[in-house]
């Protein structure tokens, strides 16, 4: 027998509500420029009446502006319900939730543009990592 226990966190559910990708016409490399990263947003709520549901949307969007020293627009929105054993306090489910929603979403969106890009004119935009930051805290006065 293993004494390997089963991750505390499991996704439930995966889907996109949004998947805007758009080649830019007149795209042109320019190796001077640099590269901007995707902006992501990750928001994890909990699901009132359902202990241990969480609810997770992670937006990432790129070159919104359309510069043509980038290659596509990206917007996507994904969302994904997440379930927390009852060994978890609150304050440990959805700090475990954020991570594992930042993990599984971003790389379903990942495998997205990854995938959807590798059709359009430029090729395969390979997305880099997302890294969880905290979020400052207002200074003490």
């Amino acid at each position: 027998m293993s004494d390997v226990k089963p991750h505390p966190i499991v996704l439930e559910s995966l889907m996109f509500t949004r998947s805007v990708v758009v080649a830019i016409p007149g795209h042109q490399v320019d190796p001077s420029m640099v590269k901007k990263g995707p902006e992501n947003s990750l928001n994890v709520t909990k699901v009132e009446n359902d202990r241990g549901l969480y609810s997770a949307t992670m937006k990432m969007v790129m070159n919104l502006d359309g510069e043509t020293t980038y290659p596509y627009l990206l917007d996507m929105e994904c969302i994904g319900t997440l379930r927390a054993d009852d060994t978890l306090s609150h304050e440990e489910a959805l700090r475990g939730a954020y991570i594992t929603a930042n993990s599984v979403l971003y790389g379903a969106i990942r495998e997205a543009v990854a995938w959807i890009t590798g059709r359009q004119p430029y090729g395969s935009l390979v997305l880099g990592l997302s890294v969880l930051r905290s979020t400052p805290q207002p200074e003490a006065k």
